[in-house]
Protein backbone atom coordinates (compact mmCIF):
# COMPACT_ATOMS: atom_id res chain seq x y z
CA UNK A 1 0.00 0.00 0.00
CA UNK A 2 2.86 2.38 0.78
CA UNK A 3 4.32 1.77 -2.68
CA UNK A 4 1.02 2.78 -4.31
CA UNK A 5 0.90 5.98 -2.23
CA UNK A 6 4.49 6.87 -3.11
CA UNK A 7 3.87 6.24 -6.80
CA UNK A 8 0.70 8.37 -6.70
CA UNK A 9 2.38 11.29 -4.95
CA UNK A 10 5.38 11.18 -7.28
CA UNK A 11 3.10 11.34 -10.33
CA UNK A 12 0.59 13.85 -9.00
CA UNK A 13 3.27 15.91 -7.25
CA UNK A 14 0.72 17.72 -5.13
CA UNK A 15 -0.43 19.93 -8.04
CA UNK A 16 -4.12 20.85 -7.65
CA UNK A 17 -6.39 19.30 -10.30
CA UNK A 18 -9.12 21.67 -11.51
CA UNK A 19 -11.85 21.98 -14.12
CA UNK A 20 -11.83 25.00 -16.49
CA UNK A 21 -14.69 26.61 -14.54
CA UNK A 22 -12.59 26.45 -11.33
CA UNK A 23 -9.48 28.15 -12.71
CA UNK A 24 -10.50 31.80 -12.27
CA UNK A 25 -8.26 33.57 -9.75
CA UNK A 26 -5.58 30.83 -9.68
CA UNK A 27 -2.02 32.07 -10.08
CA UNK A 28 0.13 29.00 -9.47
CA UNK A 29 0.72 25.83 -11.42
CA UNK A 30 -2.26 23.46 -11.64
CA UNK A 31 -3.39 20.46 -13.60
CA UNK A 32 -6.47 21.23 -15.67
CA UNK A 33 -8.90 18.46 -16.65
CA UNK A 34 -11.41 19.08 -19.41
CA UNK A 35 -12.92 18.17 -22.77
CA UNK A 36 -11.30 19.48 -25.99
CA UNK A 37 -13.55 21.85 -27.96
CA UNK A 38 -13.07 22.83 -31.64
CA UNK A 39 -11.29 24.42 -33.32
CA UNK A 40 -7.83 22.94 -32.80
CA UNK A 41 -5.14 25.06 -34.46
CA UNK A 42 -1.69 23.61 -35.11
CA UNK A 43 1.45 25.57 -35.89
CA UNK A 44 4.68 23.59 -35.76
CA UNK A 45 4.88 21.95 -32.33
CA UNK A 46 2.31 24.35 -30.83
CA UNK A 47 -1.40 23.62 -30.66
CA UNK A 48 -4.16 25.97 -29.55
CA UNK A 49 -7.59 24.78 -28.51
CA UNK A 50 -10.29 25.34 -25.90
CA UNK A 51 -11.37 23.22 -22.94
CA UNK A 52 -14.70 22.94 -21.17
CA UNK A 53 -15.70 21.04 -18.05
CA UNK A 54 -16.10 17.31 -18.66
CA UNK A 55 -19.34 17.24 -16.65
CA UNK A 56 -21.71 19.82 -15.28
CA UNK A 57 -23.69 22.76 -16.56
CA UNK A 58 -20.80 25.23 -16.85
CA UNK A 59 -20.41 26.76 -20.31
CA UNK A 60 -16.96 28.15 -19.46
CA UNK A 61 -14.43 27.76 -22.27
CA UNK A 62 -10.74 28.02 -21.49
CA UNK A 63 -8.26 28.93 -24.25
CA UNK A 64 -5.20 26.65 -24.12
CA UNK A 65 -1.75 26.86 -25.72
CA UNK A 66 0.57 23.85 -25.58
CA UNK A 67 3.97 23.29 -27.16
CA UNK A 68 5.35 19.78 -27.08
CA UNK A 69 4.55 16.22 -28.03
CA UNK A 70 0.86 15.52 -28.58
CA UNK A 71 -0.61 12.06 -27.90
CA UNK A 72 -2.01 10.21 -30.92
CA UNK A 73 -5.42 10.04 -29.24
CA UNK A 74 -5.69 13.85 -28.94
CA UNK A 75 -8.78 15.14 -30.77
CA UNK A 76 -11.91 17.27 -30.38
CA UNK A 77 -14.25 15.71 -27.81
CA UNK A 78 -11.49 13.86 -25.95
CA UNK A 79 -10.97 14.35 -22.21
CA UNK A 80 -7.46 15.49 -21.33
CA UNK A 81 -5.35 16.60 -18.40
CA UNK A 82 -2.58 19.16 -18.70
CA UNK A 83 -0.27 20.80 -16.19
CA UNK A 84 0.40 24.52 -16.57
CA UNK A 85 -0.68 27.98 -15.46
CA UNK A 86 -2.97 30.78 -16.53
CA UNK A 87 -1.19 33.63 -18.37
CA UNK A 88 -3.14 36.55 -19.78
CA UNK A 89 -6.39 34.58 -19.94
CA UNK A 90 -4.83 31.58 -21.71
CA UNK A 91 -3.81 28.36 -20.00
CA UNK A 92 -0.21 27.62 -21.03
CA UNK A 93 0.66 23.94 -20.73
CA UNK A 94 3.98 22.47 -19.63
CA UNK A 95 5.78 20.40 -22.27
CA UNK A 96 5.32 16.66 -21.74
CA UNK A 97 2.27 16.88 -19.46
CA UNK A 98 -0.58 16.56 -21.99
CA UNK A 99 -2.41 13.27 -21.35
CA UNK A 100 -5.53 12.07 -23.17
CA UNK A 101 -8.16 10.03 -21.39
CA UNK A 102 -10.53 7.51 -22.90
CA UNK A 103 -13.89 7.95 -21.13
CA UNK A 104 -15.31 4.66 -22.44
CA UNK A 105 -12.53 2.76 -20.68
CA UNK A 106 -13.60 4.06 -17.27
CA UNK A 107 -17.39 3.90 -17.52
CA UNK A 108 -19.50 0.87 -16.72
CA UNK A 109 -20.74 -1.17 -19.66
CA UNK A 110 -24.47 -1.03 -20.31
CA UNK A 111 -26.37 -4.24 -19.63
CA UNK A 112 -28.29 -5.66 -22.61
Amino acid sequence: MLAVFLLYTSIAGGTPQLRPSQLKGRTGEVTIVGKVVAPVQRGGRTIRFRLRDVEGASKALLPVSYTGSVPDMFQVGRDISLKGRLRGGTFVGVNGTLVTKCPSKYTAKKES
